[in-house]
């Protein structure tokens, strides 16, 4: 492994500090022209007034989204070049790769998002719902300190995991999830910024691209933890590409269609899709190729279907017919564009995927049309009532939580590897005992990473019964890890094929020869690098992150609900915060 490092670090892309720098420029260049350009407003304003003449959204709002945001881009980079260093190469041997410093900065861009959100809306003396002494603090400052606070935690944290229990190499670990979420959950933060800076998307041509860039990044952050199934490794359950897709789809969409008006949704999707896909933009580069998990077209559809035909002004009626609709009709594209996926979706997902995914979306877009409110600061259509978004905010929370043990099932193998005539490379056949333990797999493959790059071979049923063989070969030699992986139902399991010798972490050569035994956790090959270490630290840490959770959820409920107006005539004004009544909310 140190050697595959050290030969990639000069020549691979993911091993390349030129993004992270170009950034880091870029960003330089913006902020020195911003205090230069003009030069008549005090220095302490002189940054949100020059972005207020350009823009014209208000200085303290778009210093805080341009902050949030460009964070964002930065963590971003990073983190995608970090997962494939994982998948392509494994390891990595210090700390601050270049990956890990585009997340480090780009979280502490987020972190500080708050703080200039405090600082510009006090200077520029904006209208806000809470003091504290002379400062002035924005409602939508507290999921920001909260997201930034919660992702730069995660980094040293991170580090504290990884001496106690090895370097893990997949993406869902507590720690790697509280920087993800923290950072990926900024684009909502920052569409609530808008909401509380009264600025419409019918404002001005910059207010429509800022709401639109907010609302895709609300959609891509809810769906960025599908990571996994992005880059082809997954350690969890499949079922939670639909559920979180579908998850993703109801909130996001419903707020989009709230906020934006008819077809903005549809628009903004689609476009979003082709540039994924490198469809736009071309094809991009890489040891490990990406697939988008979802295209939400499907779901866009849905949602505008629905409210062109039962309307929108009876927000609970619009959000559970949209809901019912993402679940099941806008399901069933994502299932079109999903059975091509690395792991495709195939019926063994029925009917759980479906009862789940119906579940999660009736409660997102609930919530979504309560977030949506917030920034419309629409008072002219009732909200959905208090009780409802509980009820909502709970379904959603439970089809997370319900998929989350992984089991082993009894499954004995015996396994041939067959290498092909380069001596590199091996088909494998596995003959399953009992012969129908595959028969409701949700998927049955070979997988050979982090020898540079990523191979996926599904494992197809020959003529025999309980024989399977490999599509495509796979490599067997080299710094490969090749195994052969059982999932069905909520049972993950695997039997090696090849694992090479790897000294750092005192492990031997597990050979590609035939053998035969019962299937294994997948834990013991996928994360061959973790080892059991603390004890208590591992539920201290899984704590920390459910409290996180909670503290984020609570700091969105807070700001949108001083956000969401009670009753009065339409919002007027959009060059500041207003003033909210205290008094407890009877709809959201």
């Amino acid at each position: 492994m140190t050697m595959l490092l050290g030969q990639t670090a000069g020549g691979s892309a993911l091993a390349s500090w030129r993004p992270v720098v170009v950034l880091l420029v870029v960003f330089g260049v913006i902020l020195l022209a911003l205090l230069t350009v003009r030069r008549d407003s005090p220095l302490v304003r002189r940054i949100p007034d020059n972005l207020e003449r350009l823009t014209g959204i208000p200085g303290w709002a778009a210093a805080t989204i341009g902050m949030a945001l460009y964070g964002l881009l930065v963590a971003g980079q990073g983190f995608y070049s970090d997962v494939a260093w994982h998948v392509a190469l494994g390891r990595d041997e210090t700390l601050f790769t270049a990956p890990h410093t585009a997340i480090f900065l780009g979280l502490q861009f987020i972190f500080l998002a708050a703080p200039i959100a405090i600082w510009t809306a006090t200077a520029t003396k904006v209208d806000t719902p809470f003091r504290l002494g002379a400062l002035r603090i924005p409602a939508s400052a507290l999921p920001l300190a909260a997201l930034g606070t919660g992702a730069v935690l995660g980094f040293p944290l991170d580090e504290v995991w990884h001496k106690a229990y090895g370097v893990d190499v997949t993406m869902w670990s507590p720690t790697h999830m509280l920087m993800i979420l923290g950072a990926t959950f900024t684009g909502a933060a920052a569409w609530l910024v808008l909401g509380e800076a009264g600025v419409k998307p019918t404002d001005s041509r910059w207010a429509r691209g800022v709401h639109v860039v907010a609302s895709v990044l609300t959609l891509l952050g809810l769906s960025a933890p599908l990571g996994e199934f992005d880059f082809g490794v997954p350690q969890f359950q499949q079922i939670f590409h639909p559920i979180l897709v579908s998850i993703a789809a109801a909130f996001a969409l419903v707020a989009m269609r709230l906020v934006h008006g008819r077809w903005w949704t549809v628009g903004t999707v689609f476009v979003t899709f082709l540039m994924q896909s490198n469809v736009i933009g071309g094809e991009g580069e890489g040891p490990v190729d990406t697939r988008a998990p979802a295209i939400f077209v499907a779901s866009a559809v849905c949602v505008e279907l629905v409210a062109f035909i039962v309307g929108t002004t009876n927000r609970l009626r619009f959000a559970l017919v949209s809901g019912l609709a993402v679940g099941t009709l806008g399901l069933a594209g994502e299932w079109a564009w999903n059975a091509d996926a690395y792991q495709p979706w195939t019926a063994n997902l029925l009917p759980d995927a479906v009862i789940l995914s119906v579940i999660g979306a009736l409660g997102a877009a609930v919530a979504g049309t309560a977030f949506a409110r917030a920034v419309a600061r629409d008072t002219a259509t009732p909200g959905v009532p208090v009780w409802a978004l509980g009820v909502a905010l709970v379904a959603v929370v439970a089809v997370i939580v319900l998929p989350l043990p992984r089991k082993v099932g009894e499954v004995e193998a015996s396994m041939r590897v067959i290498p092909t005539a380069s001596g590199d490379e091996a088909n494998v056949e596995v003959t399953l005992t009992p012969p129908d333990a595959a028969d409701e797999a949700r998927w049955f493959q070979a997988t050979a990473w982090q020898g540079g790059g990523l191979v996926l071979s599904n494992l197809e049923e020959t003529d025999t019964p309980g024989v399977w063989r490999t599509e495509k070969p796979v490599p067997i030699t080299g710094f490969w890890k090749s195994l052969v992986r059982l999932h069905r139902g909520g049972e993950m399991m695997a039997m090696p094929v090849f694992l090479p010798k790897d000294v750092d972490i005192d492990e031997e050569e597990i050979p590609a020869v035939d053998r035969s035994g019962a299937f294994e956790s997948e834990k013991t090959y996928l994360l061959r690098e973790t080892y059991e270490g603390i004890t208590w630290l591992a539920p201290v840490v899984h704590g920390l992150l459910a409290l996180a959770a909670a503290v984020w959820l609570l700091s969105f409920v807070i700001a949108a609900g001083k956000l969401a107006p009670r009753g009065g005539g339409p919002s007027s004004g959009r060059g500041a915060a207003r003033r909210v009544s205290s008094a407890k909310p009877a709809t959201a």
